[in-house]
């Protein structure tokens, strides 16, 4: 009889022990899945940005270095969208060493520009939310559950993590001259807040290990979290050589 009772005690012990196994490994996968699934959202986000700023260059020749402004041209700049040609140089023109402006001056042949905005060029639909962090916590102080499947229409969501975005020239020792550098950046605590803050924690102390997500504080960036930020962003103001590139690429 005593045999027994010890024997129920280890079973139920033993199957215990496989429970809490499978809910830590199960509450690690549902962890990383729902990161992986805000980090998507976030990247996008950046994407339009970076795609922003590259309309903004071929229209100014320079990148732009605030939020706004860049929200600003894309509602309101205007881009190329096509240009309509009727006619062509015929080949005694261009053997006379006419050119194209030339012609067009002259009434000899016509090209017609088609304006756009840079948001319909763009695809952007909602460019007053590209300064928000579009996951997280939502301004009305709720949470959202992204996990692997969620509802587009996250996007028009206003969230309380901003978007940082800055410019800067910085020297190339190769070039000999200033290279205009700009960055823009997502904050892992705005991205991932309502997330299991142990886990959070956790994963926090591995990227500072492996030295990944990293990057230096702005000097008027409240995040003192052990003295580093970490997120995901695209730009490197202290990289020539980043080119805009992701740093999860």
């Amino acid at each position: 009889m005593k045999k027994s009772v010890i024997n129920g005690l280890l079973v139920v012990c033993a199957l215990g022990l496989v429970a809490a196994c499978f809910y830590s490994i199960y509450s690690d996968i549902a962890f990383d899945e729902e990161k992986a699934a805000r980090e998507k959202i976030v990247i996008a986000r950046l994407m339009d940005i970076r795609n922003a700023e590259e309309q903004y260059k071929m229209t100014f020749g320079e990148y732009c270095g605030t939020i706004d402004s860049l929200i600003d041209f894309v509602k309101n700049g205007k881009t190329v969208d096509k240009i309509i040609k009727d006619g062509e140089l015929t080949d005694d023109q261009l053997e006379a060493g006419m050119t194209e402006r030339e012609a067009v001056a002259k009434g000899l042949i016509k090209r017609d520009t088609v304006w756009m905005t840079a948001a319909e060029k763009l695809g952007i639909s909602n460019p007053d939310s590209m300064k928000y962090v579009p996951i997280g916590r939502p301004a009305d102080g709720t949470f959202t559950v992204v996990r692997s499947t969620f509802d587009p229409s996250v996007y028009d969501t206003i969230y309380q993590g901003i978007i940082e975005l800055r410019k800067k020239a910085q020297f190339n020792m190769k070039s000999n001259e200033f290279d205009m550098l700009v960055e823009f950046r997502a904050r892992l605590d705005d991205y991932i807040d309502g997330m299991s803050e142990k886990k959070i924690k956790n994963l926090k102390a591995d990227l500072k290990k492996r030295h990944r997500n990293r990057a230096e504080l702005m000097l008027d960036n409240e995040d003192q979290t052990d003295g580093e930020w970490y997120g995901l962003r695209i730009g490197d103001l202290e990289d020539t050589n980043n080119k805009m590139a992701g740093n999860w690429e």
